[in-house]
């Protein structure tokens, strides 16, 4: 298969850089995209160009990782895509593709064979990194380029909705690596949850999901934000609840 994994990198210390990119050359994929988003760390700048992966530099700084993604996924040549965070360790890809997308099984995320809406708008769960989907896919969906949404959450929220088949990975594939000053560890849990809120208006939004609908998801996301990853145990109750009104 034709797989381009994409890296996009803003000085991200040479210790967790090099293991990322070593980690992907080992699987051999159809090629990796290095996307630099205007480092200034003139070591990671060098390693970068002379990896032997492809090289690229945004026109500008964005300050979020969605932009060089995008940037990446435009100048890809691959069927399939594969998003890798730079300071991460990737462990496998997929043989094959017998649907649209393959989600990752990452160390730190609980994940099962099935995803619900509903599910990941009470327990929003990082699972695009890992993630290959159909090039073409990707920018139909392109990922949001700015800090006030969870751009992985809105992606699989919209593919979710628009019905596109998927498979899991069996065993974890994907090591995430903690580290300090990072977007997750920089902003209180309250913070993420009230991000968790703006990420499903726009998706109701981007769909142009009908207002009682949308209401129905705005409410449920409010649940999260009062109870944060206690919300999942009202879950069980909406289905039933929207079981009976569909009888």
């Amino acid at each position: 298969m034709k797989i381009s994994v994409v890296i996009p990198f803003y000085n991200t210390p040479m210790k967790f850089f090099k293991e990322c990119v070593d980690s992907v050359k080992k699987l051999s994929p159809f090629e990796i995209i290095l996307v630099d988003d205007c480092s200034t760390d003139v070591e990671i700048i060098t390693f970068a160009k002379q990896s032997g992966c492809k090289y690229i530099k945004t026109a500008y700084q964005s300050g979020h990782d969605g932009h060089p993604f995008n940037v990446g996924v435009e100048n890809a040549k691959g069927e399939y895509i594969c998003r890798v965070d730079s300071d991460d360790v990737l462990l496998e890809l997929p043989q094959k593709m017998p649907y649209d997308i393959h989600f990752g099984n990452a160390d730190r995320v609980k994940v099962s064979n099935t995803f619900s809406i509903e599910e990941f708008i009470l327990a929003p769960r990082a699972i695009f990194n890992a993630m290959v989907l159909k090039r073409e896919l990707m920018l139909q969906y392109k990922t949001a380029e700015d800090a006030n949404v969870f751009s992985d959450v809105l992606l699989i929220l919209r593919l979710l909705y628009n019905n596109h088949n998927y498979s899991v990975h069996e065993k974890v594939n994907y090591i995430y690596n903690k580290r300090e000053n990072s977007i997750q560890t920089s902003k209180t849990d309250f913070q993420h949850r009230l991000r968790q809120v703006q990420t499903v208006a726009r998706f109701c939004y981007l769909e142009n999901i009908d207002p009682e609908k949308s209401i129905e998801y705005l409410q449920l996301v409010m649940l999260h934000v009062r109870f944060g990853s206690d919300s999942r145990k009202f879950l069980k109750a909406h289905m039933l609840q929207k079981q009976k009104r569909d009888e």
